[in-house]
């Protein structure tokens, strides 16, 4: 087993060279670690297995590098192209019909394979070298807790399962995101099968922005559109996607409808800004990333920021989730997804 910490080109080669050799292989992704085998090798799907303890019967998604090489692997309908064109890369698994050229342990009993297009850029490029799509299954084995660094991993496996990996790519610790949301769209209407920090509804709304002042733009145009309620009650932004992603630039927007004089900054060093409103109202900014324990959520008096008028923006809400923070506090609750398929396009989904 070797471990290595870094993302140069090295990296990349010595992981194509685990996969070839039909090694396991430990990677991270915008949610947490994966185990990664080539899925059409049959002795590695084996020791992946193995290496999982995972239940007979269960399917396993894999991960590709494009829409393009999903099409060599699964049927893809209007449904699923959609969502490759409007969502992707980030963290949703799409079920399509298999086309049979991965091993069949992976598929669902009707045939079914879950498709994972992930927004981390090392794994893209992994795969893309390696030219076949590989397992994407969580590193932690069944029963064990989601694995976000490489501690939670091989402090949770024996020898044997160890003496099976072949090659883990260290990237620290992870944000404390949900797995990927699974859709199915092997039917007419789309099926959520596990509801990840995407949460897509039949009246969710999908917007496109093509530069950080759209993002902004955007950003001040739906406080503008939900104003009002701050007369009744207090404002929640929930902001989920990867680092980069544009969530500080959608509460750029968000102060300037308020008219915040003030530079919006990212606090991901200092947990939480807080600007004045008017009528001795807030608008609080939350990175929740290094949020570590209850005790944190404590201190911070996150809580007591719900009140009439105020406006909260939080950035990684799915950690606040994970510390058991209970968000159904006295507030109207809007919830945003970004993806960022390229430096400059963001799409979002919008829940309110």
């Amino acid at each position: 087993m070797k471990i290595i910490k870094s993302d140069s080109s090295q990296t990349i080669k010595e992981a194509v060279k685990t996969l070839k050799a039909g090694g396991i292989l430990i990677y991270p992704t915008e949610t947490c670690y994966g185990v990664g085998v080539d899925a059409t090798n049959i002795e590695a799907v084996t020791n992946v297995l193995e290496y999982k303890k995972r239940p007979a019967g269960k399917p396993i998604s894999v991960g590709i590098s494009s829409l393009e090489m999903a099409k060599e692997y699964v049927e893809i309908n209007k449904n699923a192209e959609n969502i490759y064109n409007e969502l992707l890369p980030g963290p949703i698994t799409v079920v399509s019909k298999s086309l049979k050229k991965v091993d069949v342990r992976l598929e669902s009993e009707n045939g079914n394979l879950g498709i994972r297009y992930s927004s981390n850029k090392l794994l893209q490029k992994i795969i893309n070298e390696f030219g076949k799509p590989i397992t994407t299954t969580s590193a932690n084995t069944n029963g064990k807790k989601t694995p976000y660094s490489v501690d939670d991993i091989l402090n949770n496996i024996n020898e044997k399962q160890k003496e099976l990996i072949g090659l883990i790519i260290d990237f620290g610790e992870l944000p404390k995101n949900k797995p990927s949301t699974v859709i199915d769209t092997t039917t007419d209407k789309l099926k959520t099968y596990r509801g990840g920090d995407v949460n897509i509804k039949e009246d969710s709304r999908k917007v496109t922005t093509n530069s950080y002042e759209e993002t902004i733009k955007l950003g001040s145009e739906l406080m503008s559109e939900n104003i009002n309620s701050l007369k009744d009650t207090a404002l929640l932004f929930k902001l989920s996607g990867d680092l980069g992603a544009g969530k500080t630039h959608f509460v750029k927007g968000i102060a300037r409808a308020l008219e915040v004089e003030k530079n919006i900054k990212s606090p991901t060093y200092t947990y939480v800004s807080e600007y004045k409103l008017e009528n001795k109202n807030k608008l609080y900014h939350l990175d929740a990333w290094r949020l570590k324990s209850a005790l944190d959520v404590e201190a911070l008096e996150i809580g007591s920021w719900f009140k009439k008028g105020n406006v909260i923006a939080i950035e990684w809400p799915g950690v606040l989730k994970q510390l058991e923070f209970d968000f159904k506090s006295n507030s109207k609750i809007i919830e945003i997804f970004i993806t960022a398929p390229t430096k400059e396009k963001r799409n979002f989904i919008i829940n309110d």
